[in-house]
């Protein structure tokens, strides 16, 4: 929950560090190594990631809007979306909704019926927008090598 808006990390070693929570809106955390970096939950927007490590790092429910990710490594999908109140944040193995985090093959699997017992409005939602979440898990769970050699 540390607040380290704007702070300058770039090269540091964050390597396993908790930072779920933390505000680091802005933070240049270029070439950092964030492996195995808790960062669920993290404000992350507009924080510059390029160069960095993230190999194993938990960025479940972590906002990225506007974050740079050009040159992270591993090269990495990442979507967040918000609908009907409920952020949703797509990585290629997981996906937050809300605070439900699962893995992907579990959410391309779950009906209505199988999210009611998440909240009392679950299966409503996920009846309303299970397509689209699911078309956006897809898309994220693609290689990055597939872009590349689609542009070849």
């Amino acid at each position: 929950g540390a607040n380290l808006s704007g702070a300058n990390l770039s090269d540091a070693n964050l390597s396993g560090a908790d930072l779920s929570g933390a505000n680091l809106s802005g933070a240049n955390l270029s070439d950092a190594n964030l492996s195995g970096a808790d960062l669920s939950g993290a404000n992350l927007s507009g924080a510059n990631l390029s160069g960095a490590n993230l190999s194993d790092a938990n960025l479940s429910g972590a906002d990225l809007s506007d974050a740079n990710l050009s040159g992270a490594s591993p090269p990495i999908r990442i979507a967040s979306l918000c609908f009907g109140g409920w952020p949703v944040t797509v990585t290629p193995e997981k996906t937050t909704i809300g605070c439900q985090t699962h893995p992907n093959e579990k959410w391309l699997a779950w009906q209505p019926a199988d999210v009611r017992e998440m909240h009392w409005y679950a299966d409503v939602w996920w009846a309303r927008h299970r397509e689209a979440v699911c078309a956006v898990i897809r898309d994220v769970m693609q290689p990055v090598a597939d872009e590349a050699a689609g542009r070849a």
